[in-house]
This record gives structure tokens, sequence and C-alpha cells, in this order.
């Protein structure tokens, strides 16, 4: 962790938890063109309602008055001119293997198979949750507005926060309380909506165990044009995953995200993830090279045009510089398995490699259907199920 980074963790000796909330806005972005993505999809207030893994940024960097191209929304650039928010369902990508059955916008997961047992429930003073994810051993990011308690206008204290890692149903993968936590640069509880304030809706928590040897965790990574570009291509893949308001127990991935472009501030994406109830506010995942990643979380939505453009934004300021290094799966022997072995084999089932029945998730059954996906991408053929084959299913999907 960075040197300065980890100077404002230790402000905790001062009150880590701060107090941040108080004053006036230096700006406002215009009613008309901008609304929080949680408010549009379920017409909660601004800021209220579930949270996600939020966004990382060196202090300082985010201006405290937008650009021209922030207020306007300049358009998204010609790579980004379908107006279709959504993947049709069903429809595989020209040369993949045709689906057996629509595939779903979204899936449930296994919680406790990394990367998704590296994303948690952060439940607030027992009285509300958002999503949180992992991005070091002892280290939550979160959304900011999640940890302001509205009914009483203050801050959670860091004694009320418990983080529930891999949560499912009624089982976790491991759980611990949070020692204190740090709000980011500007953000503000109070006094209306800001472009500083929406940039910087989050929070960094530490908690009292290292729960991460346990679950593995997610690293950050920066959401540039050269990596759009790439998912663009086929060798990668963007997608959401955490806790929907509407399926609180478990975790949703969504699988209908797709880069449509930049806008004129490139700290901003527009994607074509489908403005549903609850899943408005998860936190954005890329998976690249073998590994999965935190790139962005979901703060805005456009609605300059008429009728109003569904396409979310997302806000995308990641600095790696806020981590230790990589993402890393669980350590051998940890709590949490390692390989997704049923994420695969759901998936394998409905892109038509397996049949749907109580065996799908069976070894011989899933090395079955492993090689007959490895043989229609022309993979080399193995049989094994791993992190990297996830991987390339979703990149098959998406």
């Amino acid at each position: 962790m960075s040197g300065c980074f980890k100077t404002r963790i230790e402000h905790k000796k001062r009150g880590l938890h701060g107090s941040r909330g108080t004053g006036r806005f230096r700006c406002c972005l215009p009613a008309s063109a901008l609304v929080l993505a949680s408010s549009l999809a379920t017409g909660a207030p601004l800021f209220a309602g579930a949270s996600a893994a939020a966004q990382a940024d060196l202090p300082g960097s985010v201006s405290s008055r937008p650009s021209s191209g922030d207020t306007q929304l300049t358009a998204l650039n010609s790579d980004a001119k379908d107006t279709n928010p959504a993947r049709p369902a069903g429809k595989p990508q020209s040369g993949k293997t045709p689906f057996s059955k629509p595939m779903p916008d979204s899936v449930i997961v296994n919680a406790r198979e990394y990367p998704w047992s590296a994303i948690g429930r952060l439940n607030t003073g027992g009285r509300g949750f958002c999503t949180g994810v992992l991005v070091d051993a002892y280290y939550v990011l979160a959304d900011a507005h999640c940890l302001f308690y509205r009914t009483e206008g203050r801050w959670w204290q860091p004694n009320e926060l418990h983080f529930v890692a891999g949560y499912q149903r009624d089982t976790n993968v491991v759980h611990a309380r949070v020692s204190g936590y740090e709000l980011a640069p500007g953000y503000r509880a109070h006094g209306g909506v800001s472009l500083a304030s929406i940039l910087n809706n989050w929070a960094l928590l530490k908690l009292e165990k290292p729960l991460g040897h346990q679950t593995g965790w997610l690293g950050l990574k920066n959401l540039n044009r050269k990596l759009i570009q790439r998912i663009k291509k086929g060798r990668g893949a963007l997608l959401q995953a955490g806790y929907r308001r509407n399926a609180p127990h478990a975790i949703t991935l969504g699988l209908d995200c797709g880069p449509k472009g930049f806008f004129a501030a490139e700290s901003r994406i527009g994607h074509r993830c489908q403005l549903k109830p609850g899943r408005a506010d998860l936190p954005f995942l890329v998976y690249m090279d073998g590994k999965f990643n935190l790139v962005a979380n979901h703060v805005i939505s456009s609605i300059t045009r008429q009728p109003p453009r569904t396409g979310p934004l997302a806000s995308a300021r990641f600095r790696t510089r806020l981590t230790r290094g990589e993402s890393r799966a669980p350590e051998s022997g940890a709590t949490a398995s390692p390989v997704p072995t049923s994420t695969i084999s759901n998936l394998l089932e409905t892109l038509g490699h397996s049949k749907s029945n109580e065996d799908a998730r069976a070894a011989q059954v899933r090395e079955t259907a492993i090689q007959s996906f490895e043989v229609s991408e022309g993979l080399p053929v193995t049989g094994k199920a791993s992190l990297t084959l996830l991987g390339k299913i979703l990149e098959t999907v998406y």
C-alpha cells in the first residue's frame, strides 16, 4: 500500500470513522441532466438504498468543479451509438457456440467460490446492508453513502458495522467487525448532489481480522480506453456482481453488461447493463488476462434524451496504488474454494455443453462439458475447471 494512503488509514487514532457530512457544495449537477442510477431504477431517494463496492482515487485528483464535458454529458463516441441497452438474450457472438436456451441477463453464483467469495455484505447496525469488496486481506471498499444513517443524521460507528464475506442465504465464508474506516475526500452526505460527491462516493474500511486470506481479494484496475477496446475485441468481460435489494441473500452476477464508450471525461463510461430494480448500484468487475479485478461503481444515469436514455454511466476512477498488489485467490486450505466449479457448470449447461439434470455438477459430467467447450473454442483440451476457464466462458457469453 502506498505511503500516502497508509498515512490516511492511520488517522484512526484521530477518529478514523470521520464526521464528514457538513458544509455546502461548491457545485451542483443540473437535475435535468443526471440522476443516480439507484433512484432512476427504484424511485428511492438519492444516496439511499443498497450500496456497491466503490470507486477509489488518489486524494485531490478530482476537481471540485465539473468540466464542460461533465456538465453537458457529451454524447458517447462513435463506438457507442447503438441505443440498444442490453445484449439480446440468447444471441451468441459470431462464430461462438449457439446457446441451448436464452442466456439470462443475470445468474446467482456460489458465494463460497472465488472470485465471488471476495464479495460480501456490509451490514449496518442491523438496519440495512450494502455490497462490499475485499481489496486486501484487511480492507473492504464500499459506497460512502452506505455508512450514513439518514434516520438519525449521523455516520455509523465502526463497531456498528459487520462485514460478512461470501454470504449466501444461511451460510458465509468468514465474517468480521470493522475497526475503522475513512471516507473519500470530497464526499458529503448533506446538501444535495454534486459531481465531487458522486465521484467520491466510496469508503475504505479496515476489518478486525484479515478475512482476505480465507476469501481471496480483488485488485483495482484502471478502466481506461485501452482496456475497453480489449473487452470489445473479446479479450475480456465487464460484469456486475453483488447483493441486489430484491435478492439480498445471494450474489447476483450480471451478464448483460458491455461497454458502449466513454463520455467526454474518461472517468465515466457508458455500458449496456439494464436498469433493473436492485441491480442499479452493484459494483463492476472486469475479467482479463486470467484475473478478476474491481473497476468501477455505478453512480449516475443520463436522462438528457427524450425519451430518457436507459443506458447508465459508470464511474471508473480506480487506481491500483490503493492496494498492496494484484487480485489473489484464497490460500491453500482456506474456507473458500479457489476454483468456481459451480459457476462453470451452470454456464456450460446453459451454453448446451451438458444436460440439465441433478448430476450436472458431478465431476465426470463437468469434465465432459469442459472438454466440449474447449473443443468448440479451439482451446487446449484439459477438462479441468479453473479461474481462467471461467473467464473464457464469460468472454463467450459476453
